[in-house]
């Protein structure tokens, strides 16, 4: 089970202190391989270079978080969003975001949802596709 990082999710961490591997494992009990598609890597890379001292330390730090998974290839240039619906369809993946339009999308085209619930507690909505 692959479970895609978008960079809401991946700057949560900082904001939230939440320990994300262990929200993860609490909610997924199933294997799993957390992956970070690259155009979050770019999405992150461009916050750093158009946003605030504050809100470019955090995409610094989600960056370094980004580096300790496994990075997967984009065929899509442009909107993050966009790809991880794609990748989420073909992979059968779950989607890690506290973006609440991402996450409504993706759940109006049946694809699971890590997402923030609460002050500090991830939840998963939606069903795990197998």
């Amino acid at each position: 089970m692959l479970i895609l990082l978008d960079s809401s999710m991946l700057m949560l961490p900082l904001e939230k202190k939440i320990n994300l591997i262990y929200e993860i494992d609490r909610l997924v009990n199933v294997a799993y391989e957390i992956v970070v598609p690259r155009i979050v890597l770019r999405e992150l890379e461009d916050i750093m270079q158009k946003e605030k001292t504050a809100v470019k330390r955090k995409a610094q730090l989600a960056l370094n978080l980004a580096s300790s998974f496994r990075i997967l290839e984009s065929e899509i240039v442009g909107i993050a969003d966009t790809e991880l619906l794609r990748l989420a369809r073909f992979l059968d993946a779950i989607v890690a975001t506290n973006d609440r339009e991402l996450r409504i999308t993706l759940l109006e085209n049946s694809i699971p949802v890590i997402s923030l619930h609460g002050e500090n507690k991830l939840t998963l909505f939606g069903d795990l596709p197998f």
